[in-house]
């Protein structure tokens, strides 16, 4: 694809990386976690209409090249806070032939999952496949860094009925929070293990340190490794820069434990999707 081309979509909140294009849409996130970098995205461009793509988008994404093999979605929001428009979206891209991830952290009702199992379907009927994420970042310090997202009971049992109903599925437990305690890695990982293809986990980006979230101190003390300026973030809409944030020693353990339990600890959701591209189907 030329640039010529990637400023094309690039003008319209489609971001091509690699493989993949994000969709960004501009529409607050009711969830408002503290870690969260999407409020950051939309300050000043907020989207007002609170219509999740575009028919200009939705253009752009029916020109694709074949190279381009994923969709992903909800990458500024929450993309299911509008379950109507979100079923709407997802059946019309069905259409495109890309396989289409989604991730989000609403229950979701018997009736919506069957829905997601019949988008499933005929994505695989045509070749491509539907990957469903539920984000767990953290259990016991839930009211601390997401006080308003549903109850993490209630996600688990979400990726429950949506393995069963034949999706494939990944927990994102990301950011990787650097002040958690090992434990709430072990009971994420406990609770999901046998629901998910695997699981993938990355840095925070902060604006910057506060002690509303994490001081420098703090990252010190636990042997974390921050970026000394912010810099531009290679997968999202360019002009966003952040404090990158990474925690070796956490990451270390969250490998093991997911070792441990048989699965896979994923670089991203792209790197998730790869695997079941090569038939690594549940």
């Amino acid at each position: 694809m030329s640039n010529r081309e990637f400023s094309r979509y690039e003008a319209l909140n489609l971001k091509i990386d690699e493989d993949r294009v994000l969709t960004y849409s501009n529409i607050a996130c009711p969830l408002d976690c503290k870690y969260c970098f999407a409020n950051e995205i939309i300050r000043g461009h907020e989207n007002e209409d609170g219509i999740y793509l575009s028919e200009e988008q939705f253009g752009l994404l029916e020109q694709l090249p074949a190279d381009i093999k994923t969709v992903m979605l909800g990458c500024d929001t929450e993309f299911l806070q509008d379950k109507t428009q979100a079923l709407q979206i997802l059946k019309r891209l069905t259409a495109i032939s890309k396989d289409i991830s989604v991730i989000t952290k609403l229950p979701l009702d018997d009736k919506f999952i069957a829905e997601l199992a019949e988008i499933d379907n005929t994505l695989r009927r045509n070749g491509n496949f539907l990957t469903f994420s539920v984000s767990l970042a953290c259990t016991k310090s839930k009211d601390k860094w997401e006080l308003r997202t549903p109850s993490v009971a209630s996600r688990v049992e979400t990726l429950r009925k949506v393995c069963e109903a034949g999706i494939d599925s990944m927990v994102a437990i990301r950011p990787l929070i650097p002040n958690i305690e090992p434990c709430e890695l072990d009971e994420i990982i406990d609770a999901t293990k046998d629901y998910v293809v695997g699981y993938y986990s990355g840095p925070m980006y902060l604006k910057e340190l506060s002690d509303d979230t994490i001081n420098a101190e703090e990252l010190a003390s636990l042997g974390c490794v921050v970026n000394e300026e912010i810099e531009e973030v290679h997968w999202m809409p360019e002009g966003n820069k952040f404090l990158k944030i990474e925690s070796p020693k956490l990451m270390a353990y969250l490998q093991n434990k997911i070792e441990q339990s048989g699965k896979i600890l994923f670089e991203g959701a792209a790197d998730g999707m790869d695997y079941l591209r090569e038939g690594n189907h549940a």
